[in-house]
């Protein structure tokens, strides 16, 4: 079926998607206050883009230490159940963000977003795994747009609240909004189901133990991507597309802090602007998907997404770099949604827990080297200087895409290393009797 028949309407018929779909916008609404709010308090206490650097690095440094392993378990495991209990575990956790009162206890933020995060290592690739067990294969393209309609809704609503309650009540205000979303999506997530996955390697491990078995299991997967085309040029091209995206995530609220004078209220108009243009690049997700191929999509977009960049960094009103934020949005939603198309259509079902996870590990080393290198220059050289040099790199991971991400024809479910996969994608018909950001979260897509 062509792309063109598959309209947002068409998916948003299917309850289980939805209740994905619904639990995500508020949980993302409330994932923006948090993102708001920890740097602008740790701005305000310290005044450091080291101390920034050292927050967004702690989300990090999970995705390095548990991203592959989680990514076995999450082929392993129950995926409704797994997202469930990360949702909670992540609710709690971000609760201890109210214990911050002084430059002291900025440490409490480090911690927290190393463990929300290592709780998101299990949450993310499970999510992403689910999407093709519920929809149709034609309807891919157009879910993963929907998809980055969540991220386009908390932009839009979640930003702008974010930034008004913050300037209103402080940055407290916005860790209990972030925590109740978290719970408000595991209730969601209790409605859906989930068809039973058919029997693989995976529910079967050989003999020698289970930590054998993981590690079998892991290898299996590495292995599968090192022979993929798609998702080797997918893992090269985002890698050098986060290294420069992972810069602005440590200078950009101190960026417009000192150099538009804008508050808490500014940044969160920045970012609903950027949620305007994604909802506007959303409507076209469908209507580009029928007529260009996935790597045209994704290179022309990042390309446009680095330039983008750029000429914020060297915008010399804020009014502009408001009218630039909106026109990236446009870009964001295609890239997006084509990037996950391309690795959901290269990964049979019973391996894409660890494809996912790989590719956040090799995206999250190439943002905290990033982060790393923004935190020690950041204070000394110009942030100008730094969001220009960011966007060249992205523009960069634009052109690389083009050369390294084929239009894959291989379908899941086919013959891979000698052996049939399961089929992941089964009809609606099949299911029923059985029956789950911004520029600056552009790691999750």
């Amino acid at each position: 079926m062509s792309h063109s028949r598959v309209s947002f309407f068409g998916v948003l018929r299917n309850r289980h998607f939805l209740a994905l779909w619904l639990g995500q916008v508020i949980s993302n609404v409330g994932d923006y206050f948090y993102f708001l709010a920890v740097p602008i308090a740790i701005n305000r206490l310290t005044g450091s883009t080291r101390d920034m650097a050292l927050s967004m690095m702690s989300i990090f440094v999970p995705q390095l230490l548990f991203g592959l392993v989680a990514g076995v378990f999450v082929d392993r495991w129950d995926r409704k159940r797994t997202m469930i209990v990360a949702d909670i575990l992540r609710g709690f956790i971000v609760l201890l963000c109210l214990t911050v009162r002084s430059a002291e206890q900025v440490w409490v933020f480090y911690l927290v977003g190393f463990l929300v995060s290592a709780a998101s290592r299990f949450f993310y690739p499970a999510r992403s795994a689910v999407i093709p067990l519920i929809v149709d294969k034609d309807e891919l393209m157009v879910a993963n747009g929907l998809s980055q309609i969540t991220q386009t809704v908390a932009l839009i609503a979640g930003s702008a609240l974010a930034g008004f309650a913050i300037g209103f009540w402080g940055e407290q205000v916005a860790f209990v909004a972030d925590a109740l979303s978290f719970f408000v999506s595991a209730g969601f997530l209790l409605t859906i189901a989930v068809p039973r996955r058919l029997p693989s390697a995976v529910s079967k491990p050989s003999g020698g133990g289970q930590l054998r078995a993981v590690w079998q299991e892991l290898v299996t997967g590495l292995s599968f991507i090192r022979h993929s085309q798609v998702l080797i040029g997918v893992l090269v091209s985002l890698g050098v597309i986060q290294l420069g995206i992972g810069a602005m995530q440590v200078i950009w609220v101190p960026f417009f802090q000192r150099h538009f004078g804008v508050g808490p209220e500014g940044l969160g108009i920045v970012d609903s602007s950027q949620g305007f243009g994604m909802a506007v690049g959303a409507v076209f997700v469908g209507f580009i998907a029928a007529r260009f191929k996935r790597a045209t999509i994704i290179g022309t977009s990042v390309a446009a997404i680095g330039v983008i960049i750029a000429l914020v960094g060297m915008s010399p009103s804020f009014a502009l770099v408001l009218g630039l934020s909106f026109v990236l949005g446009l870009a964001l939603t295609p890239a997006q949604a084509a990037v996950s198309t391309a690795i959901q259509l290269a990964a049979p079902d019973d391996k894409m827990g660890r494809v996912n996870s790989a590719i956040g590990t090799v995206t999250s080393l190439a943002m905290l080297i990033s982060m790393a290198v923004a935190g020690v220059v950041g204070d000394t050289v110009s942030l100008r200087l730094i969001y220009v040099a960011s966007g060249s790199v992205v523009a960069l991971g634009g052109v690389v895409s083009f050369y390294l991400i084929p239009e894959s024809t291989a379908e899941r479910g086919e013959e891979r290393d000698g052996h049939i996969a399961a089929p992941a994608i089964m009809k609606r018909s099949q299911r029923r009797p059985q029956i789950q950001g911004s520029i600056h979260e552009f790691k999750e897509g």
